[in-house]
């Protein structure tokens, strides 16, 4: 039985459990990143000695993006599992994967004079949370990058959900076709952000939901997938901004002056069409630009130099009038000139830094130091995975104008949005008083 089991496979097994008995009751995790290289054509064709020189040249270009204390070990010539010991957060592991897809998917490998092209697809697990065990952990962080290969989205986190049965591609590309002529149609769920000094729900974010044709919700890090793959994406552009537009004009109907939010992917900011999207939906709902935020992640922003399409692609935004966010700062590398520089309306602080803020003091440090610079650029900021009342009320004392997460309500259909509203003005309005 063992040696169907690989050598590497067994020795990031080893160190993994170590690492784990180590940190025992620290409150810090050990991370595991399982980095794939995808196929290609040009990788087959190269000769035996060719083709370990190739291992050797992903391993030195991994090795050149860990730390010290990191430990890499090859599953095989396409595999690789990174052991990230004592880690406070998960954010790390977002940064590790991120230089990951940049070194190897933004610029061909060099081996033996040939510029082999190389794309790789990672996935991510954390302990305690996404094992609790050395073998699961390992298995959590190879699952979620086998998903995120078949999604064809780069990188993701281990998620519960992913451990359901794979729905057959072909039958969710057939069904995602169909969602933008009738079919099982794409849907956008607000999910409530609270103004923890009124209470009130002042604005909310909008979430991508899809059911396919059994009915099965499809995780959107996927559906975003499949849309990409088959060239949809300036389709489904189209749809988000006129689908948010409408949400809006349904509020103001409703009588809820409501901002909404929506996401925007580093590819959008590449779009020089995108503005002009905006502007026509704002224009067909007769709807003032400042309702409308877009997100866009720290790492998508950094992108932005005089000059580039990003920074054109942005000032016409901003000139839009459109409020933009920052999505999930403090993963990336802003500090208070480049934040200043960025001229954003709000700030979002990274889930990875609220979730264990009642239990980490390093990630009560952070997002105090987020709360506090943010507040001297006059922008306010809002914590996104809020579940219980005590990390609340700590993010309060702290200065953070707004939470968003379960603690008040997962994302809702418009309808039921609307309700939960109504539900909640009245105690929105006695928090306010007292």
């Amino acid at each position: 039985m063992d040696s169907l089991i690989p050598t590497g496979f067994l020795a990031a097994l080893t160190e993994v459990s170590a690492r784990m008995a180590e940190v025992g009751t620290e409150g810090q995790g050990v991370g595991v990143i399982s980095l794939y290289a995808q196929p290609d054509a040009a990788l087959y064709r190269l000769p035996l000695e060719h083709l370990r020189r190739f291992e050797r040249a992903m391993e030195r270009q991994i090795r050149a993006q860990l730390r010290s204390r990191d430990s890499l070990f090859a599953v095989d010539g396409k595999e690789w599992l990174i052991v990230l010991p004592r880690l406070a957060s998960s954010a790390v592991l977002t940064l590790g994967m991120l230089r990951f897809e940049q070194t190897f998917n933004d610029s061909p490998l060099a081996v033996d004079g040939l510029d082999l092209p190389v794309r790789v697809v990672c996935g991510a697990a954390i302990s305690p949370d996404h094992g609790k065990d050395g073998f699961h952990l390992l298995q959590s962080a190879r699952i979620a990058g086998l998903v995120a290969g078949r999604a064809d989205c780069g990188s993701l986190h281990f998620e519960p959900s992913m451990e359901r049965s794979t729905p057959n591609v072909a039958l969710l590309e057939r069904d995602l076709r169909t969602a933008f002529s009738g079919g099982p149609e794409l849907e956008l769920w607000l999910q409530p952000k609270v103004h923890l000094a009124s209470a009130e729900c002042r604005s909310a974010e909008a979430l991508l939901r899809w059911r396919n044709s059994a009915g099965e919700f499809v995780p959107p890090p996927a559906v975003i997938g499949l849309i990409d793959r088959l060239g949809l994406r300036h389709r489904f552009n189209r749809w988000l901004f006129q689908q948010a537009a409408q949400i809006l004009h349904q509020l103001r109907m409703d009588g809820l002056e409501i901002d909404v939010s929506i996401n925007l992917s580093a590819t959008d900011l590449y779009d020089a069409e995108v503005p002009d999207l905006i502007g026509q939906a704002l224009s067909t709902w007769n709807l003032e630009a400042g309702r409308l935020c877009l997100e866009i992640t720290e790492t998508s922003m950094l992108d932005e130099s005089s000059g580039s399409n990003v920074s054109e692609v942005l000032d016409r935004l901003r000139q839009l009038g459109v409020a933009l966010s920052i999505d999930d700062f403090g993963t990336g590398f802003s500090g208070m000139s480049r934040l200043k520089r960025l001229a954003v309306q709000e700030v979002k602080i990274d889930r990875s830094f609220v979730i264990d803020l009642l239990a980490s003091a390093r990630d009560r440090e952070i997002a105090a130091s987020i709360i506090d610079l943010s507040h001297r650029l006059g922008i306010e900021v809002t914590a996104e995975g809020v579940e219980d009342g005590n990390t609340a009320e700590l993010l309060a004392g702290m200065g953070c104008d707004s939470i968003q997460g379960f603690l008040h309500a997962p994302a809702l259909p418009l309808t039921e949005f609307v309700a939960w509203v109504r539900a909640h003005e009245g105690i929105g309005r006695q928090a306010a008083q007292t």
